[in-house]
């Protein structure tokens, strides 16, 4: 009952922000910061003041996570589920984890948009990420990746992305569910390479379409697991961005359809049709953003 009162009392809060806030300037996707669009990593951070929540369907009425600039250069996530009760397994201690985004370089015709993300977590106790008919994901302790991140503005409203780096895992499993032939594998203080490549196309201010590869941790689907193979695509939408209501005005949602490779039990994880896993609102608090497009051009 606890998690609940808190999740009531978050979402009382977001709802007050976006209601009494001062009025932001968003003008549907094409003038946005995308962080992690469909599972990819930008070079982009948020203005000062500047917030994204998001909300998973599935884990409702408890909150999710947050996005929120600290400065211009600086962009943290705040993992709001794990905080308020360590994945609802005893001890339920809260599970320290951050996420920080560093703008090192804004673009420039040819030249990217350069950013340094790092991420760190520990669970306390095994935590179980994927129970699939075909596969068993977990983990357990520290994790902790370090990547370098590049955006590139290709041409209006078309950008590509390139992320690579490093993940540290204490206790990793994977395990799958063959009667025949099961196999599993087993890390302990792994190190091991990450690479994520994605394109973005703000085709209209009510929607944009994604597509993403990645070799490694990920931040969304099945986060913080190293070593999986993935490929993404879907669609984000601002179906009332013109709405006079900023409770509206600045909700969005994204559909994504994804199918992930675990080689080192060769079996897979896929939901290959656009689902609804998220929504989200983004707005700004403290001041007046003329344009979060002056961010990413």
């Amino acid at each position: 009952m606890m998690h609940l009162r808190i999740g009531y009392v978050i979402w009382g809060l977001l709802s007050a922000s976006l209601c009494v806030g001062q009025s932001d300037s968003l003008q549907g996707l094409q003038s946005e910061v995308f962080l992690h669009p469909a599972d990819g990593f930008t070079a982009f951070t948020l203005k000062r003041g500047e917030f994204v929540y998001n909300q998973s369907p599935f884990t409702f009425p408890l909150p999710s996570w947050a996005w929120w600039g600290i400065t211009d250069n600086i962009t943290a996530e705040i993992d709001l589920l794990p905080l308020i009760g360590g994945f609802f397994q005893p001890p339920h201690l809260p599970v320290p984890s951050i996420n920080l985004r560093f703008k090192l370089m804004d673009p420039n015709e040819l030249i990217p948009a350069v950013a340094f993300e790092t991420m760190y977590q520990h669970l306390w106790n095994k935590v179980t990420q994927s129970d699939q008919p075909y596969a068993i994901v977990s983990r357990q302790g520290n994790s902790w990746y370090n990547h370098l991140n590049f955006s590139w503005v290709l041409r209006k409203n078309l950008y590509l992305h390139l992320s690579m780096g490093l993940s540290y895992t204490e206790n990793l499993y994977f395990g799958s569910r063959d009667t025949l032939s099961r196999k599993e594998k087993f890390y302990a203080r792994s190190v091991s390479p990450d690479v994520n490549v994605s394109i973005d196309y703000r085709w209209k201010p009510w929607m944009s379409l994604h597509a993403t590869a990645s070799q490694g941790t990920t931040f969304v689907y099945l986060d913080n697991i190293p070593r999986k193979q993935q490929v993404s695509y879907g669609f984000r939408v601002a179906p009332f961005y013109k709405s006079r209501y900023r409770f509206l005005r600045t909700f969005r949602a994204e559909f994504i359809g994804y199918y992930i490779y675990l080689p080192d039990i060769d079996a897979s994880i896929s939901s290959l049709l656009p689902v609804f896993p998220y929504f989200y609102w983004q707005w700004s608090i403290g001041r007046n953003i003329k344009s979060s497009k002056t961010n990413i051009n």
